[in-house]
């Protein structure tokens, strides 16, 4: 019998037992120690009704617990559900209802939260509470004793690549949260994608002098040489070669040997900012035991701060740094930053959101020598649809996600393409494209149809075959028959030395349909007037474009990756344009 990813932590565990899978502060879990805490886990689950198909909710921060969970779960064939530890208790409770668990793994952290969606939990029977403190777990069984006192032995659930996963929930910014079932293959194709996409552009590799300056010392010299040499580039850039790497790649990866090769040269990773309910970072605990080589260090803070972050990096030395586009503009922006040696990164990655061009530039003055790594995509797609490689400020593009990895298209209303240049909804086809949305087959099937997922975002293609990024479909606002993108004012608003952060959304307006209307966060001890705002906005976007209307506010609602949660703010600041005009 066999058990996908039982089989891949075997393989860690045979291979690289003693590599280190997780740092988190000062402690350090090798696959060895990680495995085996899963497997007794695993266990003391199993003697709780825990099996095959079952479904168990994680409402853990980014910790060493959420993977031995995680693990523990998948091994028994059943499906974990990460829960957003931010939630109210009218969100816990609609999650832990829609998927139907009957068991919950949560951290006291959350106690209260939980306390207050309990009663409406009733099909909950097991609740394992993960503290520090064990008198914090009066209500729930304590889960280190559980660990401490199961045995490695439990009864192995059957899985295979078209088994699900993870049951992983959408965000919720324009309803109630979705349950996107994505499979082991699925994630198994987002790495082939991958894999063929970075071949692909292996011919047209160019090693900036900064990039090249950061690899010296890392990399042999011959080599630096060989990869920026002209015949180095047009060997690389046959097709019979790359199809040749490709199929190697993809029959090694997750093999024995595969692992075992990689084991040689560890990787050391950094995503503080991406919390592991979002499949952004998720698709690392399917991933990591397929490589077998990654190591993910994790800030033992449960928000993000700036200063702890860079104190890892510096202790740490990690090659891959990758956060949010609102965490690198805190790291950036940070004062202290340039106390901090932040050499060893190569690669800085970004995600869950349009890093604009302007903030890439910051990240290159304080990372110098890196490569900027611009993933785009959705849960639904498991969830890397694009990828953009930048190695300077040179080659920087705003709002460019890249290269599709994936087949992509630019549909009209009728879905049909629209030429280069023309914005349209992008959909997508291929491996990663989920299973479907659990217990909702209306909406699978308005979101995919025949074999093509409908995002819902708005974009373009340019003239080089890059994605632009314009918009969620739902979030354009029309006015006077113009559409009006919020997310491009915002970037222009965002420019304004006083503003920290606003949210553009159209209210209703008599006249127009619909006018723009800025809900703005100033800066800490700024003075903002509308009129000054208004002004800014002069000459910087089309008269058409300029709000309306503006509102000051001291927070905006923002999500755990940052993203300001447009509908909480429509719900709160949405009422007619001729009520607040001048507020």
């Amino acid at each position: 019998m066999a058990n996908f990813i039982d089989d891949c932590l075997r393989n860690c565990v045979r291979h690289n037992g003693a590599g280190e899978a997780l740092v988190y502060g000062a402690r350090r879990i090798s696959w060895r120690e990680l495995d085996e805490r899963a497997s007794r886990l695993a266990s003391a689950l199993a003697s709780l009704g825990v099996g095959k198909g079952d479904h168990v909710i994680i409402m853990l921060h980014n910790r060493p617990e959420f993977w031995e969970a995680n693990y523990a779960v998948q091994k028994l064939g059943a499906i974990p559900v990460p829960m957003n530890y931010r939630f109210a208790p009218r969100e816990i409770a609609y999650q832990a209802n829609h998927c139907g668990a009957h068991v919950f793994i949560y951290e006291s952290l959350w106690q209260e939260a939980l306390a207050g969606a309990r009663e409406q939990m009733t099909q909950i029977r097991h609740y394992l509470c993960v503290s520090e403190a064990p008198a914090d777990c009066a209500q729930a069984l304590d889960y280190e004793h559980l660990v401490a006192s199961a045995d490695t032995d439990y009864p192995q659930g059957e899985t295979g690549p078209e088994d699900t996963a993870v049951l992983c929930y959408t965000g919720g910014t324009t309803g109630l949260p979705k349950g996107v079932m994505l499979t082991y293959q699925n994630h198994l194709a987002m790495l082939h994608a991958l894999v063929e996409n970075l071949v692909g552009r292996l011919g047209s590799l160019q090693l900036a002098p900064e990039l090249e300056g950061n690899l010296r010392g890392r990399v042999p010299g011959v080599a630096l040489r060989l990869a920026n040499a002209r015949a180095t580039r047009w060997l690389l850039g046959r097709r019979a070669l790359q199809r040749a790497l490709i199929g190697a790649a993809k029959r090694q990866i997750g093999t024995p040997l595969a692992v075992r090769l990689a084991s040689r040269n560890p990787t050391k990773a950094m995503m503080p900012s991406f919390p592991m309910f979002h499949d952004a970072a998720y698709q690392l605990a399917v991933l990591g035991p397929l490589l077998g080589n990654l190591t993910l260090v994790m800030p033992d803070t449960v928000s993000f701060d700036p200063d702890a972050v860079l104190q890892l990096v510096e202790r740490e030395r990690p090659l891959l740094l990758g956060n949010v586009p609102t965490a690198w503009r805190m790291l950036v922006e940070h004062p202290g930053i340039e106390r901090y040696d932040v050499s060893s990164v190569v690669v800085c990655a970004t995600g869950a959101g349009v890093c604009p061009a302007p903030l890439k530039r910051r990240i290159f003055e304080h990372f110098p020598g890196v490569v900027i790594a611009d993933g785009f995509g959705q849960t639904e797609m498991t969830p890397v649809t694009s990828f953009r490689f930048d190695t300077s400020p040179a080659t920087l593009k705003d709002n460019c996600v890249g290269r599709p990895v994936v087949a992509t298209r630019i549909v009209d209303e009728q879905g049909q393409d629209v030429p280069a240049g023309e914005i349209g909804e992008i959909i997508y086809q291929g491996g990663s494209v989920m299973k479907g949305y659990y217990n909702e087959p209306d909406k699978t099937a308005e979101t995919v149809r025949e074999g093509w997922l409908y995002s819902g975002d708005l974009g373009f293609f340019d003239a080089d075959g890059d994605l632009h990024i314009v918009e969620r479909k739902k979030e354009c606002i029309s006015s006077g028959g113009e559409k009006i993108f919020p997310h491009e004012i915002e970037e222009i608003l965002l420019e304004h030395p006083d503003i920290q952060n606003v949210c553009v959304i159209g209210v209703p307006d008599e006249k127009w349909g619909q006018s723009v209307r800025a809900i703005v966060q100033p800066r800490t001890g700024a003075q903002l007037e509308e009129a000054a705002i208004v002004q800014f906005c002069e000459g910087r976007m089309a008269g058409y474009k300029k709000p309306r209307s503006i509102v000051f506010t001291e927070a905006l609602p923002v999500s755990p990756v940052g993203k300001v949660q447009r509908r909480l703010v429509k719900e709160a600041h949405g009422q007619s344009a001729a009520a607040t005009v001048g507020a």
